[in-house]
């Protein structure tokens, strides 16, 4: 497994994804894999979108049924598979819910390795065009042998170059490291 996905797939974490990752693959239906994988990043975005719903899923103070009645509520609006009901009801019955960020990452890793994809946060100084994205995404591709599709954000802090950042891998070309970098080294004169 490539590392920019493996670092989603260790641990206990790790394994729930790849339990519910084979359920979904013995399903007779074909894209159920990705079915069920956008409606985890779904979930994951409205997790992390709400800090209320995020305190529930992570505190130890709510009981696995209050945490299951609000998930079920949740996936209810949203139109979930089933499969998904019962593995979110699975984790909330095991106290495991809290889990469930890390278990979106780790499922989602499994499907780019399945699909030899990879996931790259770029961030910048200011807004690319399309054109440089695709640049980006093909220098990246090539270079780890996989389909690389990029997230970018923009940070002004940077001051200008990009850094790239792939699972553990980083490669930190910001002219305000630079910067940094020679102050450090003045300093040290």
């Amino acid at each position: 497994m490539d590392q920019s996905n493996q670092d989603h797939v260790i641990g206990l974490p790790g394994r729930y994804a790849l339990s519910l990752f084979e359920l979904a693959q013995e399903e007779e239906k074909k894209d159920l894999v990705d079915d069920i994988d956008q409606e985890l990043l779904v979930i994951g975005d409205v997790i992390n979108s709400n800090s209320d719903l995020s305190a529930v899923i992570k505190s130890p103070i709510f009981s696995s049924s209050e945490q299951l009645s609000l998930m079920t509520e949740i996936l209810e609006k949203i139109g979930s598979n089933s499969l998904i009901n019962n593995f979110i009801s699975v984790l909330c019955k095991n106290g495991r819910l809290p889990l469930l960020p890390q278990i979106i990452k780790a499922f989602h890793a499994y499907l780019l390795e399945l699909k030899k994809k990879a996931t790259a946060k770029i961030t910048i100084a200011k807004p690319i065009t399309d054109s440089q994205k695709g640049d980006i995404e093909k220098i990246l591709s090539d270079h780890f042998a996989l389909e690389v599709d990029i997230k970018v954000e923009v940070d002004e802090e940077i001051l200008g170059g990009l850094i790239v950042q792939m699972g553990s891998k980083m490669i930190d070309t910001s002219l305000l490291t630079r910067l940094k970098s020679i102050k450090n080294v003045m300093n040290e004169a």
